[in-house]
Order: structure tokens, then C-alpha cells, then sequence
């Protein structure tokens, strides 16, 4: 009677096998029968060297260079601008672990210009950065722009979320979806393949952008113009209580945890394809409506102001005022330091409480 032997479940999950000096795992929820004969060895490496294929199977663009991909690189000429500045909000190397540092890879000006250009920032276990562009991005036909990450190879992927915003208060969140399984946890240099995500930065490996298309955004009232657009890491984590979701509620498994100097999504740059109408400023704002004094920590109406409201960088509304006349001035010393957006209607202006 001729034998039969298993590779089983608990081996083919999260198991890794060296063949031919790279690295091979078979798909989950598989059961394998092997005829055991003299050849069932050489059976078996066939079957690892083509279980790739089937672990990284997805319905959406492949990797750079396949047919099928939406991978732009990052020298095409479809691209007409670049962010030309930038605010941080790096976060910790790993985000259960207190004491391990925020990222120090890069600075402000690293995502700024065309990419390849300034070097790269990490932002670590959720961490964010806020680009400015002017002219701004706008919805125009296909693609509008593309984020660029320093992915290495088409397989070793750290994800993240991209918004996009009119006034850097409002953002718009691109509808994202992960395919990847969420039964065991991508190691720190484990893979993640691009057939497998939709509408997350990081998709595509150096030098090419994972491109996004703003009439996917269905929010009511979208805007037609967009001065700043959002990136967040993606906590790779599959534990819930960690974890990044994609906007069908799946949690999102890419490389975790990272615990590094680089940790979490490495921004390069981000390229505009379609562009609007340069409005005379190289920063955020539209026009100053108050005078900030930052010895005493007061601010002055240019002019008469409704419904003026004090926003913290996280989106909070810390204070509201219906009406501030010109020349009045308001205390501000009992708000701590950081970033606020001073806005009335559709004018905003930023400030910065040392």
C-alpha cells in the first residue's frame, strides 16, 4: 500500500522553509498528501518553490514591473509638483513598549521635493506626517498623485493611510483594503505583496509611487482643491488592541514590530499629477486674520471675526468665540505648547505656543 505523508497545518502556518537561500512559506488552512516514493523530497521543494505564488494571490495591481501594476516611477513625467513643506508627528519605535524611543530618522524637509531628493522620514507605530502643497492637488482624470515609500523589494512592505484636506482641518480618508491574512503575525522583515492592498501607501517598492485616485474619496461635499494631504503609519500589529484597520474593518498585517531607529512607514516623497492654481503663498495659510504675540501669548483680531474657533494639531476644538472684534485681543497663556489653527469659516490661520 503506498504511503502518504502530511505537511501539516501547523507547520505550513507562519513557517518558514530555506530553499535555495530564500525564504518559502505554504498558504494557510492547506493540508498537503505526498506520495512518500523516492522523489516525494523533490516533490515537496517544487511545491515550496511555487507556494509564493499562491500565498501572495489578491485581487488588486501586482508589484512593480508586472503587467497589471499601477507602479509609477518616480522619474515620469506625470509629475508636475511635489509637497513643498511639512509638519511632523513622529511616534514611538513600538507602540507597547513606553520606553523605546521615537524614530530619528529624517526631519521636515525629508519629504519635501521630488523623491530620491532629501532623503527619507520614518514615522513609526502610527506615526503622521501633514504635506503642504501649492498649487494644490485636485481631482482630475485618473490618477492624482502618488506617494513614494523606500520599500527595497517588491515583498518587504510597511503600509500606511493617506488623507487629503482643503484647509488642514478636515481630512478625507482614502477607502483602503488588506487582503493579507491576520493568522499570523509578518514578522519584522516578513512579506506582504502588493495583489493583496488597495489604497495604502507603500505599496510599491523604491523608486516607484503607489498612485491614488481622489474620485474613490465618496465623502458628501469633497472639496476641489487640496493644500495638504496626510500620511499615517499602520500599526502592523494583528492584535485588536493594537492594530491598524483598512476601511472595511480588517485588521491591516505588515511587518511588525519594528522596533528601530527607522520604524514604521518611511516617506520619500509625495508627486502631484494633477495640479490647480498656485495662490500667491508658499505657506498654509490663505491670509492672516489675527496677530500672534508669542511673548505674552495673545492674540489680535485683524478684523471682525464670526464663529472663531481655536483647533488643537489633532483636530480638537479647544476654544469658540461667536463674535472677536478687530483689535480685541485674546489671552492664550493657559494653553499648553504645540500647534493650533486659528479658523473662521473657510480662513484659517496656523500658530505655534512655545
Amino acid at each position: 500500500m503506498k504511503l502518504l505523508i502530511k505537511l501539516k497545518r501547523s507547520l505550513d502556518r507562519g513557517t518558514w522553509y530555506r530553499v535555495a537561500g530564500r525564504g518559502y512559506r505554504l498558504p494557510p488552512s492547506t493540508l498537503y498528501l505526498v506520495p512518500k516514493t523516492k522523489y516525494h523530497k523533490t516533490f515537496i521543494l517544487l511545491l515550496l518553490l511555487t507556494s509564493r505564488s499562491l500565498w501572495s494571490q489578491g485581487n488588486f495591481p501586482p508589484a512593480a514591473g508586472k503587467p497589471g501594476s499601477t507602479a509609477i516611477h518616480g522619474d515620469s513625467s506625470c509629475f508636475v509638483g511635489w509637497a513643498i513643506s511639512s509638519q511632523t508627528n513622529v511616534a514611538l519605535r513600538q507602540i507597547n513598549v513606553p520606553d523605546s524611543g521615537k524614530t530619528t530618522i529624517g526631519n521636515e524637509n525629508s519629504a519635501t521635493g521630488k523623491s530620491r531628493k532629501n532623503g527619507v522620514i520614518s514615522l513609526g507605530d502610527g506615526g503622521s506626517i501633514t504635506l503642504f502643497f501649492n498649487p494644490p492637488i485636485i481631482n482630475g482624470t485618473g490618477f492624482d498623485f502618488a506617494v513614494f515609500e523606500n520599500a527595497f523589494n517588491d515583498s518587504f512592505l510597511e503600509l500606511a493611510h493617506v488623507e487629503i484636506s482643503e484647509n488642514g482641518i478636515d481630512f478625507y480618508r482614502f477607502p483602503s483594503e488588506s487582503q493579507t491574512q491576520t493568522d499570523s503575525q509578518t514578522a519584522p522583515f516578513g512579506p506582504t505583496f502588493s495583489e493583496q492592498i488597495h489604497n495604502l501607501a507603500g505599496k510599491y517598492r523604491m523608486p516607484y509611487g503607489t498612485p491614488f485616485d481622489i474620485d474613490e474619496i465618496t465623502a458628501a461635499n469633497l472639496p476641489n482643491q487640496f493644500y495638504f494631504l496626510r500620511i499615517i503609519d499602520v500599526i502592523g500589529s494583528i492584535n485588536p488592541a493594537l492594530g491598524s484597520r483598512d476601511s472595511k474593518g480588517n485588521i491591516i498585517n505588515d511587518p511588525w514590530p519594528t522596533n528601530f531607529a527607522s520604524s514604521g512607514f518611511d516617506l520619500d516623497a509625495v508627486g502631484v499629477i494633477n495640479q490647480g492654481i498656485f495662490n500667491g503663498l508658499t505657506s498654509p495659510e490663505t491670509e492672516k486674520i489675527v496677530f500672534y504675540n508669542p511673548q505674552n501669548k495673545e492674540l489680535t483680531g485683524f478684523r471682525n471675526l464670526e464663529n472663531l474657533q481655536i483647533i488643537a494639531s489633532n483636530g480638537t476644538v479647544i476654544m469658540e468665540i461667536s463674535r472677536m472684534n478687530q483689535g480685541q485681543i485674546l489671552d492664550l497663556s493657559h494653553l499648553p505648547v504645540g500647534i493650533y489653527i486659528v479658523r473662521t469659516q473657510r480662513t484659517f490661520q496656523r500658530i505655534s505656543i512655545e
